[in-house]
């Protein structure tokens, strides 16, 4: 495809996404357009075909922050590659500063020359796919804001949602950093129930940033650098908070003991640590979900008797760490142990659960061992699953 074509292609379909964006929306958006593009968005996991390029530098996180704010015939420079383009492209308007609309670029990560392998074809502007805005909860029709699910690059990005502080629903946060200083540029917003940040530094008393946001129900935390990290919440409680994920966690008591007093109706929990996850206190006997992610645990954790869901993954754990780890639940439905090297001697730990779904891909649990746990539990869906054998010949 020639530049030309793939560019004028590109404007029709972002005038497009701001045409049903506006049809939609109760704001009255600018109709200058600001784009930020998102880079390498497919599932490339099988191999490359004949004449498909690759840029697995594409996924570099300065990457995405050079691309989170630019014009249009950026967006074309990078998109144009000698021919090549990628084989689908979704555009679709998920913003507006007050003086522009930005239509979010969202591309695949394999780069074609063949027309014939490009995507969307019925709609005439191939590879491009023109998407709405992301509906609200329950939406049924009437007009929404724009701001309902709301995305933040840059400190800038803060400014527009004062003016829609009551509509705001869900709030990403993708700064570089998320400190005391820019938490005091984000304005109130009662409306908030969704609440992630790829780059968070609040270290002392970290949950009582969110005491302002009073029907937040999901908080996803990714630690920039584990620093200083407490979760206190200053004598504060998150009433409404029902979903927690905090990774990169420090490898030292932070502040597990809290949970329970500060978020009592917390029903799951997400925790991860790059080296030892220190859990020093019983979770809440509340909780029906709770994920473990690190090499190891440390601490005296004791998990709830009663669970609808564990996904344990420690890579560098032994039968006998697990042992202890699941020696107080009694009643479970769902366990994942993908990617921790227990053996066959964890199978008799697991026989007292009436189990529904088992996962132990990735463990060093064995091929017969597995098969006798088939056999005597057929109501439990275990992965990895048997292999088929071959017909003999």
């Amino acid at each position: 495809m020639n530049r030309e074509v793939f560019a004028a292609r590109f404007a029709a379909s972002t005038r497009a996404a701001w045409e049903v964006a506006q049809s939609l929306v109760s704001e009255d958006l600018p109709e200058p357009l600001v784009f930020r593009v998102r880079l390498n968005q497919s599932y490339d996991g099988h191999p490359p075909q004949s004449g498909e390029l690759r840029f697995p530098e594409d996924s570099a996180r300065n990457r995405a922050v050079e691309l989170s704010r630019c014009d249009a015939e950026t967006v074309v420079a990078e998109l144009w590659r000698d021919g090549h383009v990628p084989e689908w492209v979704n555009v679709a308007a998920v913003s507006e500063t007050g003086t522009a609309t930005v239509v979010e670029v969202v591309c695949c990560g394999r780069f074609t020359s063949d027309d014939s392998r490009l995507y969307h074809s019925e709609e005439g502007t191939p590879p491009f796919h023109v998407l709405s805005p992301l509906l609200p909860p329950r939406h049924d029709g009437t007009p929404f804001s724009i701001h309902t699910h709301a995305e933040c690059r840059h400190r800038s990005d803060l400014e527009p949602l004062a003016t829609a502080s009551d509509r705001v629903w869900s709030l990403t946060l993708m700064t570089e950093e998320f400190d005391d200083r820019l938490l005091s540029a984000v304005p109130n917003l009662p409306s908030l129930e969704i609440f992630e940040h790829r780059a968070c530094t609040i270290e002392a008393e970290a949950l009582s940033a969110f005491l302002r946001f009073p029907k937040l129900r999901i908080l996803r935390l990714y630690l920039g650098e584990p620093g200083a990290f407490h979760a206190g919440v200053g004598g504060g409680r998150l009433d409404a908070l029902a979903d927690l994920t905090i990774a990169n966690l420090p490898s030292r008591p932070w502040g597990q003991e809290m949970l329970t007093e500060a978020a009592p109706g917390l029903t799951s929990v997400h925790l991860s640590a790059n080296e030892s996850l220190w859990l020093d206190a019983p979770f809440s006997s509340a909780l029906n979900s709770v994920t473990l992610t690190a090499a190891n645990v440390a601490g005296s954790a004791r998990l709830p008797a009663k669970l609808d869901r564990l996904d344990i993954c420690l890579t560098s754990a032994a039968d006998e760490d697990l042992m202890t780890l699941l020696d107080g639940v009694r009643c479970m439905r769902s366990l994942s142990l993908r990617g921790t090297p227990v053996t066959d001697a964890i199978v008799p730990v697991l026989e007292r659960y009436d189990l529904d779904h088992l996962d132990l891909v990735d463990t060093e649990v064995t091929a017969p061992t597995l098969s006798r746990f088939r056999a005597d539990h057929p109501g439990t869906r275990v992965f990895p699953r048997p292999v088929p054998s071959r017909p003999a010949t």
